[in-house]
């Protein structure tokens, strides 16, 4: 009876060999216990990856919308706190020049000056803020800040004055300069013309943040917190009676802003809502696919872990037989 041999060198080769086929099966017999996942979703599916590939293609897209959605929160948060010093500080000064022209004095006169132009400092920096990257009351102009500085604004303004001599012919030219076509678009806003670019937030929908600087809540909050600094401006040529009408002006027009303000931030509260709404829907979609993912690619981890005690078993063997040949000689053989 004749008998096959293979030499020393092929059995090197053939226990490598299996060496290296068992480790990979103990890995990943290993991942599929631990994840409850097939680590070869190929071999698993048996090559019908289309539905896999539908479910991977949807969770990529719908998580970029949950990026999205999260930096349009930060952006409407950020520009809602904005809004919100904004308004505060212009009621508490609208309240203030209203208790200061009724009781009248020369002592309120540069104390109302002075709060206004702190006022001022607020707006332009709450105004100017940024969030995400982008400047929030730019528009388009996202790298942009909104207003030049305060200390600007005051100078352009004064330059506009002309000779004007009294409180008419300065709130004339103020309001000139605040009014649409006016310096203002030119010398104080900085930011674009268009609104900031719609943020989607999937299945059709879109957000558009597209409050400006140069809205006309805005600018009429800036004018008259403006005439209220300039009722205190030395370099004026204004009687008392000019400057405290000044202030009256400046109180009864920040008044009437409060009301657009109040329209403003409630329309960016509902883009808020609409924001906050599809931020629960994409986290839904989200779920949903990779429930449908993992269905897809489940295994059992019983069976799992079973075949990985049957591996486990294979190599401590293959080790053994390893070990038994290595040790091999011909004095050993000849014995």
């Amino acid at each position: 009876m004749s008998m096959q041999t293979i030499g020393d060198l092929a059995r090197s080769v053939m226990l490598r060999r299996q060496n290296t086929e068992l480790k990979t099966q103990m890995t990943r017999l290993t991942q599929e216990v631990t994840t409850g996942r097939a680590a070869d979703p190929v071999r698993h599916l048996s090559g019908q990856l289309s539905g896999l590939a539908d479910i991977e293609q949807s969770l990529t897209l719908n998580r970029s919308y949950k990026t999205a959605a999260t930096e349009a929160g930060a952006i409407a948060s950020a520009m809602q706190a904005a809004l919100g010093r904004v308004e505060a500080e212009t009621g508490r000064l609208a309240e203030s020049l209203a208790l200061a022209t009724t009781t009248g004095g020369g002592v309120a006169l540069p104390v109302m000056a002075g709060q206004a132009r702190d006022v001022l400092d607020t707006i332009v920096s709450s105004l100017s803020a940024r969030a995400s990257g982008r400047a929030l009351f730019s528009g388009s102009a996202v790298t942009t800040p909104a207003l030049a500085p305060s200390h600007d604004i005051l100078t352009a303004v004064k330059a506009a004055l002309g000779g004007a001599s009294d409180a008419a012919s300065v709130e004339t030219a103020v309001a000139g300069f605040f009014a649409p076509g006016g310096d203002f678009e030119t010398v104080v806003y900085q930011g674009g013309t268009d609104p900031m670019g719609a943020i989607p937030l999937g299945a059709g929908e879109a957000v558009t943040l597209d409050i400006r600087a140069d809205s006309p809540a805005l600018r009429q909050s800036l004018q008259n917190t403006v005439l209220a600094v300039l009722a205190g401006d030395q370099g004026l040529s204004l009687g008392d009676g000019d400057r405290q009408a000044l202030l009256a002006g400046a109180g009864e027009g920040l008044w009437q802003a409060q009301g657009q303000m109040t329209v403003l931030r409630a329309d960016l509260g509902h883009a808020e809502y609409r924001i906050e709404q599809s931020s629960s829907r994409i986290a839904s979609e989200i779920s949903g696919l990779e429930q449908a993912r993992n269905s897809l690619t489940a295994v059992d981890r019983f069976t799992s872990a079973t075949e990985l005690e049957a591996v486990q078993l294979q190599l401590e063997s293959l080790y053994t037989i390893t070990a038994r040949s290595s040790r091999l000689s011909l004095v050993n053989f000849l014995s």
